[in-house]
């Protein structure tokens, strides 16, 4: 299902919207689990870092992989959320939803109001930092899945596969032989936590802009409309 564009209410919550629309929530429920969860003050600023990023995603369930440098967009996972360039004025950063639909379209859901413009595809305009993989509504890594499968105390295809055959009924004129006790299928106790989690990148600088204008932002940010 495409994504929803949310676009940010304020100057400082371009990650709260992010999250909104991974999440399909709405940004007003999204902004009250972080004054919740994250310590947001109710009348801002709302600046994200990716500390906060990370628990509004685990608050709503979502999974995701580690942050990394962009590379080139085709490279980039089907859905991610991603940092784009600095802002001269602030030093800041700004956030938005990369999506790559079934057809194969890759664009950009950026929720800046000052916009006209909000899905984009000006890659060499928005000038793309960092990302972070968002899984969702993917199917669970094999990995995991076999993990999952071991604390659950099920046995997998490939366990099943490798246990000895069930050995034939014995005639019942005959002494039945006494049975070997079967081996317990193979297996150790999984991780507690995903490799998404397992290691949480230092808080960054707070991303987005919190003091720049809104004319400042149409000049400084590339508008595909000009």
């Amino acid at each position: 299902m495409p994504i929803k564009l949310v676009t940010q209410a304020n100057l400082t919550d371009c990650g709260l919207a992010c999250v909104a629309m991974v999440t399909g929530k709405s940004l007003d429920a999204v902004l009250r689990v972080a004054i919740k969860e994250c310590g947001y003050p109710t009348d801002g600023p709302h600046t994200t870092t990716d500390e906060n990023l990370f628990k509004l995603l685990d608050h709503f369930g979502i999974k995701y992989g580690k942050k990394q440098k962009v590379k080139t967009v085709e490279a980039l996972p089907p859905l991610a959320i991603m940092e784009t360039r600095k802002m001269p004025s602030t030093g800041n950063s700004h956030l938005v939803v990369f999506e790559r639909t079934a057809e194969g379209d890759e664009h950009a859901l950026d929720p800046g109001w000052w916009l006209k413009q909000q899905v984009r595809s000006d890659w060499n305009r928005i000038k793309l930092d960092t990302f972070i993989p968002v899984h969702l509504n993917e199917p669970a890594p094999k990995a995991a899945k076999k993990k999952a499968d071991a604390s659950s105390g099920t046995a997998t295809e490939a366990d099943q596969a490798a246990a000895p055959p069930a050995k034939k009924t014995q005639p019942a004129n005959k002494k039945p032989k006494t049975s070997k006790p079967s081996k317990a299928a193979a297996g150790t106790t999984p991780e507690q936590a995903t490799d998404a989690q397992a290691e949480t990148p230092a808080p960054s600088k707070a991303i987005d802009a919190e003091a720049a204008e809104p004319s400042a932002l149409a000049q400084e940010w590339a508008d595909v409309a000009r």
